[in-house]
């Protein structure tokens, strides 16, 4: 299957010929690509900010796209256009702030078979919870700029190109902070989990 970037999957719509009419002041068309692009916008500012405030900067990200429909010429696809305007209203956003807000992980369900020891059973759990914890407190202490890879990449599964053209930066360039970023992240979960060891909070 060939690839497409959240925006082509969820958004079959012919953008250029909305984005024209929105252009000319058509209210319609601009409803009909905020509701195109609705999704992946919100769930990009939801991995990069948190739930709370996801809503608003997506609903500010379209704002300014409504605002800027002048300043769109079509060199870039509407939707790849539309992520940077998201992408910076949350970066604005953390940096506003001054940190990040922490994302809930997915709750881990384990298979467990019919006859296991009662404290093996509770060590796993609270191993589970421990790396959960650490994942968290790590992707709340990252630069936003390495969170925000990390969203595009892990979270849209968005290829490197794609990620090139959001940011505005060249593949190999891409690779590499996502390399650092990856690092970054280890290097964070392995000292909230040696300081639990140690019992340091």
């Amino acid at each position: 299957m060939r690839w497409a970037p959240p925006w082509q999957r969820q958004a079959p719509v012919d953008d250029t010929g909305l984005v024209q009419r929105a252009q000319h002041g058509d209210t319609e068309a601009f409803e009909a690509l905020v509701r195109g692009h609705q999704d992946p916008i919100y769930g990009l500012s939801v991995r990069m900010v948190g739930v709370d405030a996801a809503q608003d900067l997506a609903q500010q990200a379209f704002l300014k796209a409504w605002l800027r429909l002048d300043q769109f010429k079509g060199d870039a696809a509407f939707g790849t256009w539309l992520y940077r305007l998201a992408v910076n209203c949350c970066l604005d956003h953390l940096r506003h702030v001054n940190r990040f807000q922490e994302i809930p992980l997915e709750e881990i369900e384990p298979t467990l078979p019919e006859v296991q020891d009662v404290a093996d059973l509770v060590q796993r759990r609270l191993d589970q919870d421990a790396q959960r914890e650490a994942l968290a407190w790590a992707l709340e202490h990252l630069p936003s700029e390495d969170r925000l890879l990390l969203a595009l990449r892990i979270g849209d599964e968005l290829a490197y190109d794609a990620i090139a053209e959001i940011l505005g930066i060249t593949a190999t360039t891409v690779g590499t902070r996502l390399f650092r970023a990856r690092a970054r992240l280890h290097a964070l979960v392995r000292e909230r989990t040696t300081e639990d060891a140690r019992g340091v909070r």
